[in-house]
């Protein structure tokens, strides 16, 4: 409540006092001297797009006339479209996006976030070797558990990291707590959210090197891929190159962008592929990390009828990042970056439900 009150009170027009309901706490929001808007303030620590529609939908049901003010950490722009839509009104701790809507009432601005900054110590980022964690987890079968060991196996990080990543991740009601002890165990909460979370959190590649290759058609760069395998290194498609393949829904492939483990030279690469570094007009983009994060759960991909590339095993395969990482690598692409991701997240949350 404070926190919203301080940026509330940065919007000169507006007047703000708390009320107080059975329910909790609540505004009445008023612009120079206009009749008072009353809002019951709903706190959530982590709010993805299917738990945004769960909740507007249970508001919906209650036909109650205070309005509801969501106020949350930071919102993705999908989850934040479809609020508007819903004129649902909300403010974001980390940004300072506060949108508020009433009869005869509009606000939708950006006032300074800094005024709720807390000077604990900053949480747990799921980024490079955190960022494994919440791959592992996306991963995790439905119908199973979640271990810390499997997980810290799976991740190939130490369980004192991912017990720290669990503790966040559980504050944020993205992890359900199961039992105490050596039979403690964990459930995926909110697969939308922890998605949200990792794409807002993780790095972009450290270095991003266009080559091009002489071809007859994008389809046929796809099937020099394999070539990379004489390289013997860890190498995968990614982006929005691994996200079409997985979620196959645009009209014309996009170039081919592939992850290269570090220790390979950038003109090996173009070597192997027949294609030479350029500064622009390339048609194969490489992506390195110190660390290699994004090659450490790659994946073979067996391409359905009519998919892009038709990689048999007799000429090669593709390797491919995981699905949860070829989200978080399109969600904010441009062009139609953004359409491929949410089809490829529909998949999974079908995947996940099933």
């Amino acid at each position: 409540m404070d926190w919203v009150l301080r940026y509330l009170r940065q919007l000169a027009p507006v007047t703000a006092t708390t009320t107080t309901r059975d329910e909790g706490y609540g505004l009445a929001i008023s612009v120079e001297d206009g009749r008072d808007h009353r809002f019951d303030i709903k706190s959530v620590l982590s709010l993805s797009y299917e738990k945004a529609r769960d909740l507007v939908g249970t508001w919906r049901l209650r036909s109650s006339r205070i309005r509801m003010l969501l106020a949350v950490p930071e919102l993705a722009p999908r989850t934040r479209e479809f609020l508007r839509e819903e004129r649902i009104s909300w403010i974001e701790r980390d940004t300072g996006v506060c949108h508020i809507v009433a009869p005869g009432l509009y606000i939708d601005t950006q006032v300074d976030g800094t005024a709720a900054h807390s000077t604990s110590a900053p949480p747990t980022r799921l980024r490079e070797r955190t960022g494994l964690v919440a791959e592992a987890l996306l991963q995790a079968s439905p119908r199973h558990t979640i271990r810390l060991s499997s997980i810290s196996k799976k991740a190939n990080v130490s369980a004192a990291l991912v017990s720290r990543v669990f503790q966040r991740l559980t504050e944020l009601g993205l992890l359900e707590e199961h039992g105490a002890g050596p039979n403690r165990s964990w459930s995926l909460a909110d697969f939308g959210g922890l998605l949200e979370l990792w794409s807002k959190e993780e790095r972009r590649p450290d270095t991003v090197t266009d080559i091009y290759v002489c071809s007859r058609s994008i389809n046929a760069l796809y099937e020099k891929l394999p070539e990379i395998h004489k390289l013997k290194i860890h190498w995968a498609v990614a982006g929005i190159a691994a996200a079409y393949l997985y979620a196959p829904i645009l009209t014309a492939a996009p170039s081919p962008i592939v992850y290269i483990d570090t220790a390979i030279p950038i003109q090996d690469l173009a070597k192997v592929l027949g294609g030479e570094i350029v500064d622009k007009g390339g048609n194969v983009q490489a992506w390195q990390s110190k660390g290699n994060p994004a090659l450490y759960q790659t994946r073979p991909y067996p391409p359905a009828k009519g998919a892009v590339a038709d990689v048999r095993a007799g000429h090669g395969h593709l390797e491919m990042v995981s699905k949860p990482r070829a989200y978080i690598e399109t969600i904010n692409a441009a062009g139609r970056g953004p359409d491929v991701a949410h089809a490829l997240r529909e998949q999974m949350l079908k995947e996940s439900h099933a």
